[in-house]
């Protein structure tokens, strides 16, 4: 078994940090000849090159890139380690790898890791925003502990993903109180022509919108696509077009835009997942994650209140 110089790594890693040879052989008290032996050594070792030159700037290259992040991961996890051996920590804390797909609105992803973040064995929760490919395949690397998402992991995928159901929601359609008002008598069937702001194409809302559209044989006009759930609470609650909006997120909507619902879309529910390659979860903070959000935040006791609020005020802007 071959076994990596911890030694040539560590010189790699402050001369990344550093952003240069000469800025990194200054920071080891090294001579620049000799952590240039030292890097193109572990080069071989790795079999790639970390740097490469960009006129006279030498950068990470893209395998060094992933290398550096590997050894971010090493030293700090060195570093906590002798906090502890030290008496400077009571145990090690683990960081919890967290990605968010971009179709997840930013305060129920919040709302969602937020029981992970108050578990009894806190550590740091590191957070990314990218597309779902992307991140099932960092997930599949390890780089991830879990993905949060309106999706379940898709069929077919190379490594295990498996998908934990989190909870749902009712989707409800909201606008500015001016417009709403002209659409809320015969709803759905008053949607027809209704201006209306909906998720980026491709998205599960979207399609799940599309779909009940389809079947109350209603056509609507688009005018707006958003990749970003906020952005397009602000179009609507500006008076630009009705627009979709998770049950979940009633009261924040309402308190924040001062919009007010025009109807419940029936039948359509968005589920949420946390995608990981365990079948149980082990990680304290991921347990902490599921059976918060299962018992507080979708539960379905919480949930029907949340359905029964929304459709009184439905009933009460009509009369």
């Amino acid at each position: 078994m071959d076994w990596l110089n911890y030694h040539h790594l560590y010189y790699f890693w402050v001369t990344a940090r550093e952003g240069g040879l000469t800025k990194g052989a200054a920071k080891l008290r090294l001579t620049h000849s000799t952590l240039s032996t030292q890097l193109h050594a572990l080069e071989e070792f790795l079999g790639g090159e970390l740097f490469q030159r960009q006129g006279r700037v030498l950068v990470l290259s893209p395998f060094g890139v992933e290398i550096s992040r590997y050894a971010d991961d090493i030293f700090k996890a060195g570093s906590e380690l002798l906090e502890m051996a030290r008496g400077n920590s009571t145990k090690l804390r683990s960081v919890l790898r967290v990605g968010v797909a971009p179709a997840l609105p930013k305060t129920l992803a919040y709302r969602l890791l937020q029981p992970a973040l108050s578990s009894t064995e806190p550590g740091p929760v590191a957070v990314r925003q990218d597309s779902q490919e992307r991140l099932l395949d960092d997930l599949a690397l390890s780089r991830l502990h879990l993905v949060l998402s309106d999706q379940p992991p898709p069929e077919g995928l190379s490594s295990k993903a498996f998908g934990h159901l989190l909870g749902e929601t009712e989707i409800v359609i909201y606008g500015a109180r001016r417009l709403a008002g002209r659409y809320r008598a015969n709803f759905p069937r008053s949607l027809a022509g209704a201006p209306m702001l909906l998720p980026a194409s491709g998205t599960s809302l979207r399609r799940l919108l599309e779909r009940w559209l389809t079947e109350k044989e209603v056509h609507v006009q688009v005018t707006g696509e958003f990749d970003d759930a906020g952005m397009m609470r602000s179009f609507g609650a500006n008076g630009h077009g009705l627009f979709p909006v998770r049950a979940a997120l009633a009261a924040e909507v309402e308190d924040a835009h001062g919009a007010v619902p025009v109807g419940v879309v029936d039948g359509v529910r968005e589920r949420y997942y946390a995608i990981s390659t365990e079948r149980r979860a082990r990680h304290p903070a991921l347990v902490a994650l599921l059976e918060g959000a299962r018992k507080r935040l979708l539960a379905t006791e919480p949930h029907q209140r949340r359905r029964s609020s929304v459709r009184r005020a439905v009933r009460g802007a009509k009369s």
